[in-house]
């Protein structure tokens, strides 16, 4: 096992293709491996959790029947208006960020692109509990401004643009009912599961519209009043 753990390691760090997985590893020992990566990865802090599979369609993908949790690390992090490069496994989804004060408590949101990438190398590994061990593909997020968080999240929508062409709209009540229904169970599974939340979280509460190929071009995620996130995937 601490053989696999320096190889997802290293994938992660050098974003390559993952190793092969043992088969039936259950949810337990796969947070176990997240757990022992993450503690392995020096010189980049941790600076807040990500909620994945939190559709019924995601879940039934990866073979899970729950959500499932993972750290988001400071090197990802990226603001609206950044530049990327294509990167084999990189795909994107729309969400809404919910920003922690010091005591855990909500005090703003934000419109965020994520970037996971998924890069696992045989179809057979493709499954919850390895993506739970790869730290939910957790990877590059780019940030709008933080807001005031609305009063309520209903009759609220994304829509996502690509060199000025819709790709999709997408309800922000998508993941778990809402924002702040995805927080709660958030904050409940980091405790059952050993996740320590640091001090002014940010909160990744999981995909509005699905998970979708971050193929180049101009992105434009339009959040309404909540505002807006745009960013650029070159060819390079």
């Amino acid at each position: 096992m601490d053989e696999l753990i320096e190889q997802i390691a290293d994938a992660l760090q050098t974003r390559s293709t993952l190793p092969e997985f043992p088969e039936s590893l259950t949810v337990a020992e796969a947070y176990e491996i997240q757990h022992r990566i993450v503690a392995n990865i020096e010189g980049d802090a941790i600076i807040g959790l990500k909620a994945g599979l939190t559709s019924a369609s995601s879940q039934e993908s990866f073979g899970v029947p729950h959500p499932i949790l993972g750290r988001l690390f400071a090197s990802g992090r990226l603001f609206s208006g950044t530049t990327l490069p294509t990167i084999s496994g990189r795909f994107l989804e729309c969400e809404i960020g919910i920003c922690l004060d010091e005591s855990g408590n909500p005090i703003s949101v934000c419109p965020v692109i994520e970037l996971p990438r998924i890069a696992f190398g045989l179809s057979t590994d493709v499954t919850g509990p390895n993506l739970i061990a790869c730290n939910v593909a957790a990877d590059c997020y780019v940030l709008g401004d933080c807001v005031e968080s609305p009063p309520s999240f209903a009759n609220r929508s994304v829509e996502l643009k690509r060199d000025g062409k819709p790709l999709y709209q997408a309800k922000l009540t998508e993941p778990l009912g809402g924002p702040m229904v995805s927080l709660a169970w958030m904050l409940n599974e980091s405790q059952s599961r050993r996740f320590s939340i640091p001090n002014e979280a940010l909160m990744l509460t999981g995909a509005c519209g699905g998970i979708h190929p971050a193929t180049p071009g101009s992105y434009v995620a339009d959040y309404g009043s909540l505002g807006s996130v745009e960013f650029e995937i070159t060819d390079d």
